[in-house]
């Protein structure tokens, strides 16, 4: 029914890191496949996607991605690695001939801010329509048979603007949280109220192997919130559950991620992970 491609795995500075030597960008140099990391962000389908970072077009080329096709762009928060806005640009006339179909862009406040300045004055010429995402407000796509609920995120933003996604496409539901540390209270309640069971969870682990709470996830802290939306019974043994979004300074490869996270029931993702359902 379902299909989500992780367009990208890897934190702001990819693996490996541009102008890095360390051990684990020399190791991803050595090693190449799953530890090539392009910036993350995920296709739902060829009409939706959630991120669009500096790595776009890259991710166009190899997965046969179709732009021009996309209608629904989701963006978590306003930072470089998530909305390369200045790439938007190439929708205005002369550039291409996408812009005649409207491209519905979803985010707070800062994320629209942030397109205006990189796009340079050409705003009016990309037929864009800028859609703002409320906390906990669903966003319906009934021909895509899509339900959003924009979450808070507790990420380095100003409070309320970085967010993650709860997702129903038809009978199943999706939650994919990168760049978030352990939930604010605020989303816990959420989860809390809603009797959602998530049959695929795509969660933060910035830093890998390495405890992180805040800001970004590591370590003991993903294992805290798998925990906790175990006890509420969000997710259980059947739910896909999936690690993405990696930073170099995690000091892990991806088979230490492995030798991590897969004996507590966690699949790491790479650029390329397809996930049907």
């Amino acid at each position: 029914m379902g299909k989500i491609t992780l367009l990208g795995s890897a934190a702001a500075e990819g693996i490996p890191a541009i102008f890095c030597h360390c051990t684990v960008c020399r190791g991803a140099w050595k090693n190449k496949g799953k530890d090539f990391r392009m910036r993350t962000a995920y296709a739902l389908n060829e009409r939706v996607r959630i991120d669009f970072g500096p790595d776009s077009l890259a991710q166009e080329y190899r997965f046969e991605l179709h732009s021009e096709k996309l209608k629904h762009l989701f963006i978590t928060h306003a930072h470089g690695d998530h909305i390369a806005a200045n790439s938007l640009c190439m929708r205005r006339p002369h550039f291409s001939n996408g812009y005649e179909i409207p491209l519905n862009i979803y985010g707070r406040t800062s994320v629209f801010e942030r397109i205006r300045e990189e796009t340079r004055g050409f705003l009016n010429q990309l037929n864009l329509n800028q859609v703002p995402l409320e906390e906990f407000h669903p966003i319906e796509l009934p021909e895509e048979d899509m339900t959003f609920y924009p979450l808070p995120a507790n990420h380095y933003q100003t409070p309320h603007e970085a967010v993650f996604f709860a997702i129903r496409h038809g009978s199943a539901w999706i939650l994919i949280a990168n760049d978030t540390g352990y939930y604010p209270e605020e989303t816990w309640t959420w989860l809390a109220e809603h009797k959602i069971h998530f049959d695929i969870v795509i969660s933060d682990a910035t830093f890998g192997t390495r405890d992180s709470r805040d800001g970004h996830l590591g370590g003991r802290f993903i294992l805290a919130v798998k925990d906790r939306l175990t006890e509420l019974k969000r997710v259980n043994r059947e739910t896909w559950y999936i690690v993405n979004h990696f930073t170099h300074n995690s000091g892990a490869l991806h088979k230490d991620l492995e030798a991590y996270f897969h004996p507590h029931g966690i699949e790491v993702g790479y650029d390329g992970m397809i996930l049907n359902y």
